[in-house]
This record gives structure tokens, C-alpha cells and sequence, in this order.
């Protein structure tokens, strides 16, 4: 670790970066800029982030891992040291996040000003959609069926107040009054990537009873991933991090969310499996058993999406002589790359398209389909569709990848197809068992929370810091078996 010599900076900033050179690069210039103390851990990544930020800001105290920490890991050795610093406000910001000129500041002076606030952050935006927010801090409710809600999410120049008092605020930018995390701790080393934010902030209110609040005319903006392509990862850490989230901070009384939570993952494990989505069904089968087994920090199995699978090449389209086309589309992102991609194949087939039942219109005006239909939301509404569809006899149904095993309307054709990293894969086509599988998911997912409740009623233990953590620590002085600001080693350890 690079030392820098600070007399008790007002503001720190802890960054954990992952083979974003450019990014990060960009975010520690503008740090720079405002005289903001950095402390960056990198990751492990294989893009010569660490080279370069030594190259080009050697005032930066870099933290180099030997290993992948995530990002629950790589914050905490980055605020660790920074709280080393005498600072009285730490930063989190996510190497591929930027706070517009200001922002910094007025989460600083708000802080200063308002003592009954624990911690700070600004609306963010989405990078590729500027007008787009992404959240403006969140509300937790465990007697919800969705405990955790982010706040006019995806909302277009959103009009709000000034002021929001949120319950949790993301840790894409977040800023912290320091003492507090020297007194309580940092994040929860249990999470590795995935609502560590969101325990954060709940342990921080529950611990001072002090309040979080979103300026919303502080502004950061967030390289959002709305409209990358799947990842396992993500919904393995999603699933096993939020039944942790819940079973360690819902009140005595509140069992609706973890039933409902349980409810959900068991019927999707059901469905997935027997619709032939394995990659989907083998994340929620090892994101169950590490949280049933209290197994958490990295994944031991991780999944990558499509390796078994076949891919479509032109050959497939003169193979099967596909005629007609249906796109059963989840995410409109990807709407225009997989029609992309079906000229590339050198397809000549009519395409029809399936949406969600208010984007109708905008798919109407396309040239490229022949047809659009469209979908109701609920449980039984969208099987309602699936008669027409089937009708309709279509050679190839593509859908794109998403954390959701695909509906049975994305199997109502001889062939089925999933669209991910601007490629098509072939998946199973079983339009009926999957409109079965559908309908029974819910009593046997029933079933299945009610003999599982009892087990997530007792909360887990705070995490600790992983093995490949512990000569990082040692180097900012924190116990390495603790990972704690109040776990300092003695000169002699």
C-alpha cells in the first residue's frame, strides 16, 4: 500500500475497482480535482488498473488484493484505510460512478449542518440514459412482499423534493459520517457483492437513531446494469444476500417477506427445472443451500451462462427452415441488437413481437414486425396469450436472458432460442409443460416456505473477513480474523 500523509481530511473516498481502468481512472482524476484523499483497492483484475493508477496518481493510496474481495470486500479494505485518516466523512463510490462537480460538497455541508442524519447520498442516474433515474435512496419494509424498493426508479426527470428521508441509500455513492463507522464497523463481510449497502444503512440507523437522507439535487451518475447480459453472478448474490438481509434485520413479528422470499425461490427452482432452464435452476438450487447452510462471502460454484449450449448460426435458420419469428421481449434494450443479430445470420423470416402490454404502441410503428402482440401482468392473465401464440405456428421463438426463467409464451414454436452477448442459443421448447409447471410452481413453492420458514427465523452472524484478505489488513493494521476499524493491531502483532 502506497502511504499518503493526511492531517485530518474533511472527506475520504473508498473505492473498489474491478478491471474498469478507464473508469476509475476518469473517477480519481475528478477526485483529484476537489482534493478528496483516495483509497482505492484493485481488485485482482487482469487490465492493469493498478499499474496505471500508480503511473498516473501516485498520491493515491492503492490497496492491491491478491484475490477478488467484491465489492463488499474491496470497500472494506479501501475504508478501512480511509477512516485511518482521521477523516470525519468517508465515501463510497463505485469505480464506474461519477458525482457531478458539486456533489461531494453538498453532501459534505449537509452533513455538517444537519447532525440528526447518519449518512448522505445524491440521486443517481443512469449513465446511458442521463435523464433516467436509477434511484433516489430506497424504503425498507419486511412486511412487504418486496422489503427492499429503490425510489422512483427509472422515472424520466423525476420532480422531487429537495430532501429524502430514505431508509437505505445504494453504495454507488454514499457518504458516511466516519466516527460512526469507526464505532460500528464497516460493511458485513458475509455479502461479498449485493445488499451489503442496504445492511449498511440499516445498521447504521438502528445503531445512532439517526436518519438517511437523498439530496436529490445532488447528482451522480451510474453505469447502471440494466442492459448487460446475464450473469449468474448476479442472481446467485441477489437471492443468497437477500434472505440474509432479511433474516437478520426483519422484526420479531415480520415473517411476510421471508415467507414470500422462500415462496418465490422454491417455485422458481421448480419452474426453471422443469422447463429446461438449468443455468437459472442451478444458481437458485447453490443460492438456497449456501443461505440454508449459512454459507457466505464468495461462491464456490460459480455458473456461466450458455457454455453447454449450442449456438444458432446461419446454417441452424436453413437447417430448420425458419420462416417465421417471434421475439418475447424482456428487457427493450436488447430489442434492436437481436434483430441485428438475425440479419447477420442472414435470416429472411417475418418477424412478430411479444411486449409488455404498455410499450404496444412504440412496437406498432416498427417496420421490422409483421405482428406485435402483447401481454398482461398477474398470474394467469399472461398464459392467456399463450393459445394465439401457438396458433400462430412459429419456427423460432427467441427471448433475451434474464434473471427470470422464460415464460412459457417464449416456447410456443418448433425452436426455441435465447438471445445473450449478441448471440443466439438454442433452449428447450416446451410451450405446455411449462404453462403446467407455471401453475402448479405456486402451491408446491407454498409448500416448500412453509417447511423452510423456521430455519431463516434466527439471524446469521456477522461475517468475517475471507483468508486472501488477511495480509491487506495486516498492512492497514486491522486484525485480519475481525476487519474492523475497532480490530486495530498492536505495534508488536
Amino acid at each position: 500500500m502506497t502511504s499518503l500523509s493526511l492531517n485530518f481530511p474533511k472527506v475520504a473516498a473508498a473505492i473498489v475497482t474491478y478491471n474498469h481502468r478507464v473508469p476509475v481512472l476518469k473517477l480519481i482524476a475528478s477526485l483529484e480535482q476537489q482534493n478528496i484523499p483516495t483509497f482505492v483497492t484493485e481488485n485482482n483484475g487482469a487490465d492493469g488498473a493498478a499499474e496505471a493508477i500508480r503511473k498516473q496518481f501516485p498520491q493515491v493510496s492503492l490497496l492491491e488484493s491478491p484475490a477478488n474481495l467484491g465489492g463488499c470486500g474491496g470497500f472494506n479494505c479501501a475504508a478501512l484505510a480511509a477512516l485511518s485518516s482521521g477523516c470525519e466523512h468517508l465515501i463510497f463510490i463505485d469505480d464506474d460512478a461519477f458525482p457531478e462537480a458539486d456533489c461531494i460538497a453538498q453532501l459534505t455541508d449537509f452533513l455538517d449542518t444537519h447532525p440528526e442524519y447518519i449518512f448522505a447520498a445524491p440521486s443517481i442516474y443512469i449513465s446511458s440514459q442521463p435523464d433516467t433515474l436509477q434511484e433516489a435512496g430506497g424504503g425498507v419494509n419486511f412486511n412487504r412482499t418486496n422489503p427492499v424498493e429503490a425510489w422512483y426508479r427509472f422515472q424520466v426527470n423525476p420532480d422531487l423534493p429537495p430532501i429524502l428521508d430514505i431508509d437505505y441509500a445504494s453504495a454507488c455513492c454514499l457518504m458516511v459520517r466516519a466516527d460512526a463507522l469507526r464505532t460500528m464497523g464497516v460493511l458485513d463481510w458475509a455479502y461479498f457483492i449485493f445488499s451489503d449497502d442496504v445492511d449498511l444503512c440499516l445498521r447504521l440507523r438502528k445503531t445512532f437513531h439517526k436518519k438517511g437522507a437523498c439530496l436529490t439535487n445532488a447528482k451522480a451518475f451510474h453505469d447502471f446494469p440494466w442492459a448487460k447480459p446475464f450473469a449468474p453472478m448476479r442472481l446467485y448474490f441477489f437471492q443468497r444476500n437477500g434472505l440474509r438481509l432479511i433474516a437478520n434485520h426483519r422484526a420479531k413479528g415480520e415473517l411476510k417477506s421471508l415467507f414470500i422470499a422462500l415462496m418465490r425461490l422454491s417455485r422458481r427452482i421448480f419452474y426453471s427445472a422443469l422447463v429446461g432452464d438449468v443455468e437459472i435452476k442451478q444458481t437458485l438450487v447453490c443460492a438456497f443451500k449456501d443461505a440454508w447452510q449459512g454459507k457466505f462471502g464468495n461462491w464456490d460454484s460459480w455458473i456461466t451462462f450458455a457454455k453447454n449450449r449450442t449456438q444458432l448460426n446461419a446454417h441452424f435458420f436453413k437447417q430448420h427452415a425458419v420462416k417465421r419469428i417471434l421475439i418475447d421481449i424482456s428487457i427493450e434494450d436488447f430489442e434492436a441488437d437481436i434483430l441485428r443479430s438475425l440479419k447477420t445470420l442472414h435470416s429472411s423470416a417475418t418477424v412478430d413481437i411479444l411486449c409488455d402490454e404498455h410499450r404496444a404502441s412504440s412496437h406498432q410503428d416498427n417496420p421490422s414486425y409483421t405482428q406485435v402482440f402483447t401481454r398482461k401482468v398477474g398470474f394467469i392473465k399472461p398464459l392467456c396469450i399463450l393459445p394465439r401464440l401457438l396458433q400462430q405456428k412459429y419456427d423460432l421463438v427467441i427471448t433475451d436472458a434474464t434473471m427470470e426463467a422464460r415464460r412459457p409464451s417464449a416456447m410456443c414454436g418448433k425452436q426455441a432460442a435465447i438471445f445473450h452477448n449478441d448471440a443466439l442459443y438454442l433452449a428447450a421448447s416446451h410451450p405446455y409443460i411449462a404453462a403446467v409447471a407455471h401453475l402448479i410452481s405456486l402451491p408446491i413453492g407454498l409448500l416448500a416456505a412453509s417447511f423452510t420458514l423456521h430455519h431463516f427465523r434466527k439471524p446469521f452472524p456477522a461475517g468475517t473477513p475471507p483468508t486472501e484478505a488477511g495480509e491487506l489488513l495486516k498492512t492497514i493494521g486491522i486484525n485480519p480474523e475481525v476487519g474492523q476499524p475497532y480490530a486495530r493491531l498492536k505495534p508488536d502483532d
